[in-house]
């Protein structure tokens, strides 16, 4: 322990055993008291030598982590962690730096999960009851196999309780996992009585809760039969108005294709027309053409004629008559070229009346389609008041047939919320007329979780050899009882023996535990506190737990004390044990041993955990 203003005080553990033992009241069950607090335990009262230090300091050395510092304040609240091993604790001081909750609990750090994880332990679920309910594995839980006051050294109740009266599933669930690894996470929990009678109790409260829902929709004024009457009427009439919608439907889908296809043939007849304007003005150019090479060779012809007239006169220039004219003016070709434009004329000309003939029968066409055009236009518009007309009649029908549809689906709604009403009424007396048991549990399960014939003579055979290392006298037949979840020796229940032959077989058990653990490869945290597992050695004049009886005088001839405290340091390098004692009989046994001595005198050496 340490505080701000106060010499550290301390005790140190070695591997395999350690004896703190002395006067009474000077600090050793103290000790125990502040392992199991700085572990999560719940908070004491700290004596009036303690007073001005405020932080408990823990050392230990863990498979994984290594060496760890573990402190935890006088005041409560959460365990912190440190690497490596330290007690300075002061305001600012490093190495302390990883927050650990003291309870168990999954979603956050804590030194039930550090000691178990260290340990080799997976997360695992209890057994509470016969209903299946489950508490996680923490170190809380274990603690009772680990740290062992001497009240439950001594108790006649069974060997596997903590502090309650009575073995529970969990307790039996709880060594059941040590030696097996067996948990109950694959049972399915089943609800209690008052869980079921409250689901039962909700489910009529949300189906009452629905039924008036219905009913502030419902109309009560209306018969169920005339309900029906109102039901076949409302059906007649939406299949009839149907029939009427389906008719006019068709005859203004038949319009509307009449409709497209006369577009279409408008549409047709005004790219005939148009195509044929193209080709009358294409044909206009033509003849425009034909016209001025006609006149072109008009003329040509016309200069040949008096080309030829000229030559017969006299001569312009000599005045020479046409016999006495020596020069030749061609007049052959003059006559053949007249001659070609003659014929070209008379082409052009054949030309020019059959582009008339064209021309004109285009015109005609031209004509004819426009009249096409104004039939069609004059269809059109009849189809289109058709069309009007039709569409206003088929929307007033669609519109009657809408009425008349919402009509009967709120007529069929009505009984649908009728029928609905009478299942949720007769549910609701179905759920009332089934009763509920106030005791459930799991059916075809057993949920004893006693151990299994074998695995009692297996932690049996290790008990027993754990007590014949001890040198305890007869142990011929040692078994644990499933009857009373304790162990027996040679037909005597462990309860039916004075309190120090009852602290030893408790202590030999649980140290059978461990050596069980660690013989099947199952998890242990390796280390025990034992408070007055010796309790058979106190003073005749010690008579707070009774007299000493014969059987524990036959323990003390038996040297059990120097057998017990040589087994548990053969089993260094496998387990630590801090044995708490509080007689003075067996200084002798202990001095081989590391061993703290509190005399309360200050004259003979350590007076107690204060000094």
């Amino acid at each position: 322990m340490t505080g701000p203003e106060k010499k550290t005080v301390y005790v140190d553990f070695e591997d395999g055993v350690n004896i703190v033992w002395g006067a009474s009241n000077a600090g050793k069950s103290f000790i125990r008291k502040s392992i199991d607090y700085v572990l999560g335990g719940e908070r004491f009262n700290v004596p009036r030598e303690g007073i001005g230090y405020d932080n408990f300091v823990l050392w230990l050395t863990t498979p994984r982590a290594g060496a760890v510092s573990l402190r935890r304040s006088i005041h409560g609240g959460d365990v912190y962690m440190g690497h490596g091993h330290a007690y300075p604790v002061v305001p600012g001081s490093d190495g302390y730096d990883e927050a650990l909750k003291a309870t168990h609990a999954p979603q956050s750090p804590n030194v039930s999960k550090f000691i178990l994880g260290e340990s080799g332990f997976r997360p695992a679920l209890l057994l509470k009851n016969e209903r299946a309910e489950k508490s996680p594995f923490s170190l809380r839980t274990l603690a009772r196999y680990l740290i062992v006051d001497e009240t439950r050294m001594i108790d006649e109740k069974s060997i596997l309780l903590a502090h309650s009266p009575t073995v529970t599933s969990e307790d039996k669930s709880l060594i059941k996992f040590l030696l097996t690894g067996v948990d109950g996470s694959s049972v399915e929990q089943v609800r209690s009585g008052d869980q079921l009678r409250a689901a039962r109790d909700g489910k009529v409260e949300l189906l009452s809760g629905m039924a008036d829902r219905l009913r502030q929709k419902l109309d009560e004024s209306i018969d169920d039969d005339v309900l029906r009457e109102r039901l076949e009427t409302a059906s007649r009439e939406c299949t009839d108005l149907l029939d009427v919608l389906t008719e006019r439907q068709n005859i203004l889908d038949e319009l509307k294709a009449r409709w497209i296809d006369l577009q279409e043939s408008i549409s047709q007849q005004e790219t005939a027309v148009a195509d044929l304007g193209t080709m009358l003005i294409r044909f206009d150019e033509l003849r425009k053409i034909y016209v001025s090479d006609a006149d072109r060779l008009a003329g040509l012809e016309e200069g040949a004629f008096l080309f030829q007239k000229f030559t017969k006169m006299n001569c312009p220039l000599c005045g020479a008559a046409p016999e006495h004219q020596h020069h030749d003016h061609g007049l052959a070709r003059v006559e053949k070229q007249r001659a070609a434009v003659e014929v070209e004329i008379t082409k052009i000309e054949r030309e020019l009346s059959q582009l008339k003939i064209a021309i004109d029968e285009a015109n005609e066409e031209v004509e004819l389609r426009k009249g096409y055009l104004d039939a069609l236009f004059d269809q059109g518009a009849e189809i289109r008041e058709q069309l009007d007309n039709t569409a206003d009649s088929e929307t007033s029908a669609r519109a009657l047939f809408t009425d008349a549809s919402l009509r009967l689906d709120a007529i069929r709604t009505e009984q649908r919320n009728r029928s609905l009403l009478a299942s949720y009424e007769n549910e609701i007396q179905q759920i009332l007329a089934r009763p509920v048991n106030s005791r459930q549990r799991a059916t075809n399960l057993d949920l004893s979780m006693d151990l299994s014939t074998s695995e009692a003579n297996e932690l049996s055979k290790v008990v027993k050899e754990v007590l014949r290392q001890w040198n305890y006298p007869g142990a011929e037949a040692v078994h644990f009882s499933s009857l009373d979840q304790d162990i027996v020796v040679d037909g005597k229940q462990r309860k039916d023996n004075g309190a120090g032959i009852r602290a030893i077989l408790h202590s030999a058990f649980k140290v059978a535990v461990l050596l069980y653990c660690q013989e099947k490869g199952r998890p242990h945290p390796g280390f025990m506190v034992l408070d007055a597992p010796l309790l058979a050695y106190r003073a005749a004049e010690e008579t707070r737990f009774g007299e000493v009886s014969p059987e524990e005088i036959e323990l003390q001839k038996a040297d059990l004390a120097g057998h017990f405290y040589r087994h548990l340091q053969s089993l260094s390098g496998k387990a630590q044990f801090i044995v708490i004692e509080n007689h003075k009989s067996d200084e002798k046994v202990v001095a081989p041993y590391p061993n703290h001595q509190f005399t309360r005198n200050p004259a003979l050496g350590r007076t107690g955990f204060f000094w």
